[in-house]
């Protein structure tokens, strides 16, 4: 496994750095259909997007791994629910930094109290709670059990996040809806690229994760068997 994370690592580092740099210094920057101007902070997007969705579907595999080990009793399904929303919450806490860059030079306020921003900061404070919750169980087969549940409960709101501005009336931009893409030619580019780059450079992350919870785990037995 160690030799295919690194591929994937190499992958997703080449793919995303190539897509910020084509991004910045190849693609055109975009123009205000409104008002004629150009709008170089609409570069943030080739980040800030793929990592907003990267984090979303962290959390749903948080959920699906949490449901297989509440079916299979896998100790394997626990660490990788728990490395996915480990993950999911980094992500969103740059989704976080990065989407106030661009309302400071979009909208000239750090923060706007729209559906998805709002709905994105909901759904962070519930992922918060999960680890209240996990580091306040000291059992470990109940944490797991627990933090099972805690994953798909609040996988919940992705959904509701993610569909928030095409359900309520938002100034934040919508990139895909049904009529297409809102990106075309270089921008499009550059925008695919990157976000397979951090889907590559996620599951790399995603795998390291784990194994790090399987040697933590199999030093603990070691330890217990000393110490018996």
């Amino acid at each position: 496994m160690k030799k295919a994370i690194t591929i994937l690592l190499g992958i997703g580092s080449v793919l995303l750095l190539t897509g910020i740099a084509y991004a910045f210094l190849v693609a055109p920057i975009a123009v205000d259909p409104n008002t004629g101007k150009e709008v170089f902070h609409q570069k943030i997007l080739y980040f800030h997007v793929p990592v907003a969705e990267t984090s979303l579907v962290s959390f749903i595999l948080a959920a699906v791994f949490g449901a297989l080990f509440l079916y299979k009793r896998e100790r394997k399904y626990d660490f990788l629910s728990l490395a996915a929303v480990e993950l999911g919450f980094m992500y969103g806490l740059l989704v976080e930094m990065t989407g106030m860059m661009w309302d400071k030079a979009a909208w000239g306020v750090w923060w706007q109290w729209e559906p998805r921003l709002t709905t994105y900061l909901i759904l962070m404070l519930m992922y918060s709670g999960y680890f209240v919750m996990r580091s306040s169980i000291g059992e470990d087969s109940t944490k797991a059990r627990f933090g099972a549940v805690y994953a798909i409960i609040a996988a919940v709101n992705v959904p509701l996040t993610f569909f928030a501005i095409r359900l309520i009336p938002s100034i934040h931009p919508i990139l895909f809806d049904s009529s297409g893409a809102g990106l075309e030619g270089p921008l499009l580019v550059a925008f695919l690229v990157s976000m397979f780059g951090m889907t590559f450079f996620y599951v790399s992350l995603l795998l390291t994760r784990y194994q790090m919870f399987g040697v933590s785990e199999e030093l603990d037995i070691l330890k217990n068997q000393i110490g018996g």
